[in-house]
């Protein structure tokens, strides 16, 4: 009687057994498959933080390279202007855009300019503007041009002026970064190493 009795019951507590392990297995690959996606939450957050302050502080140090290379730009063009050699290149390069974007108007080309534009160098351009079609050509000194000097004919204006040329400050900084990105990878490598 007690092999009997004593068999089920051995039988039944295998099984239980056998199904208790199989749910503590089931809870414990449950517990580390929630615990991995936390894990890898958490790590994606920090991953996400992290390349957001390299974003920015990337940008801060772009703002800073900029503002340095925007006030250089504007001190070298304005050097170039006040160099002889470098301003007849200047006025060569913008008189040919003159000539291509600017309609020659009855009344001629009124053309405002720095006064460090010489009289040599004004009669040389008038003369290549007429041979070119343009006529009458006026000249005017203007004190408030900083460097260049501006075409108007009619209600057409070709701005080769200092400020004309820098108008599109989004436009130049997106060149200059681009220009200006080696410098300023291993600036952030030699920060980043200090």
């Amino acid at each position: 009687r007690h092999a009997e009795l004593i068999e089920p019951a051995r039988a039944e507590a295998r099984e239980t057994i056998r199904a208790a392990l199989a749910e503590s297995r089931r809870r414990v690959r449950t517990a580390i498959a929630e615990e991995r996606k936390r894990y890898a939450t958490e790590v994606g957050a920090v991953e996400a933080a992290l390349a957001t302050d390299r974003r920015l502080a990337s940008q801060r140090h772009a703002v800073r390279l900029l503002g340095d290379a925007w006030h250089t730009l504007r001190e070298r063009l304005v050097a170039r202007w006040d160099d002889a050699a470098t301003r007849a290149q200047w006025v060569t390069a913008h008189l040919d855009r003159a000539l291509k974007a600017v309609p020659r108007h009855e009344s001629g080309w009124q053309i405002e300019h720095h006064p460090a534009w010489s009289e040599d160098e004004r009669v040389q351009a008038r003369e290549r503007l007429r041979v070119d079609g343009v006529t009458p050509v006026q000249f005017e000194a203007t004190a408030g041009i900083a460097a260049g000097f501006r075409v108007v004919s009619g209600h057409n204006v070709l701005d080769a002026t200092l400020e004309g040329l820098v108008a599109d400050r989004t436009q130049l900084e997106g060149r200059l970064l681009h220009h200006l990105e080696p410098v300023a990878v291993s600036d952030r490598a030699e920060t980043e190493a200090a």
